[in-house]
């Protein structure tokens, strides 16, 4: 890369530091502000108290959400290491789509998620692959139209590599834009950012892995994200797994039961081998 190329990355990089800390200001007030009301409602017993302070829980657990986003971000912004650490990859997909499950049963989408394989104690930095697999599945919710449709989540062990795939049944991806899908500030989408599948690509190559997606406009599209079980042979992964091409709906491995994520109590499907 050119010294030119070099130095306007790190000055978008240090852009984007500064917007993130511009945003964790008021998210700390908001908190604050939060708990301070938690506190006057924690005093009354009435319905409408009980009622105010459910919903101030959830905002405060979208808050502190939100701020450990805004963590993350200025630590990939900063260029800071990943922090590598024992990791149950089929837990922490679980507990991912138990958090999403409201909101597909709101936008009519079908949450389907197997887990096939062990995939316990792979070396991954949590919270940012947690990021990256919330990216994958906010965007398929997004190509869906007013009628819903499928999303299906799929997570293997292949080798030396973790294989997590994201399916949907959405308006797929234009031959146009096929190569502009990783550029950052590339959107499609009224109010997007362009920093998430930007995102995605970071975080899955500061893991050594690689992340891949093939398209169908108007079929639908698959992303799959390839996880070394090992550092060290990141390089060997694109030979390991292939893409499948033309993803013309969501497709599951035969003998597997379709879970629907219509409540927060969903479990993953696990294949035994």
């Amino acid at each position: 890369m050119s010294g030119g190329g070099r130095s306007r990355l790190e000055f978008l990089g240090q852009l984007a530091g500064g917007l993130a800390h511009e945003i964790k200001n008021p998210l700390s007030t908001m908190k604050l502000t939060l708990q301070l009301l938690e506190e006057d409602f924690a005093k009354e017993q009435s319905a409408l108290a009980m009622r105010s302070k459910r919903k101030i829980e959830v905002l405060l657990k979208e808050v502190s959400h939100l701020d450990a986003i805004v963590q993350e971000f200025l630590r990939l912004a900063r260029g800071s290491e990943i922090k590598l650490q024992r990791t149950n990859l089929a837990d922490l997909i679980t507990e991912l789509v138990e958090f999403l499950a409201e909101d597909a049963a709101r936008r009519r989408i079908n949450l389907r998620v197997t887990i096939e394989g062990d995939l316990d104690g792979l070396m991954l930095d949590g919270m940012m692959i947690r990021q990256a697999l919330l990216n994958l599945v906010i965007n398929a919710f997004e190509a869906m139209d007013e009628n819903g449709g499928d999303v299906f989540i799929h997570a293997k062990r292949q080798g030396d590599a973790a294989v997590v795939e994201v399916i949907d049944s959405g308006c797929g991806i234009s031959a146009a834009n096929m190569d502009r899908m990783f550029r950052p500030y590339f959107t499609t989408k009224k109010g997007g950012t362009g920093m998430g599948l930007a995102m995605v690509q970071r975080i899955v190559h500061e893991h050594g892995g690689q992340v891949n997606f093939d398209s169908v406009e108007g079929k639908g599209s698959r992303f799959v994200m390839l996880l070394p079980t090992d550092p060290k042979k990141g390089e060997d992964l694109q030979a390991m797994v292939r893409v499948p091409v033309h993803p013309m709906k969501p497709q599951e491995p035969e003998n597997v039961k379709r879970v629907k994520a219509r409540t927060a109590k969903v479990k993953p499907t696990k294949v035994k081998k």
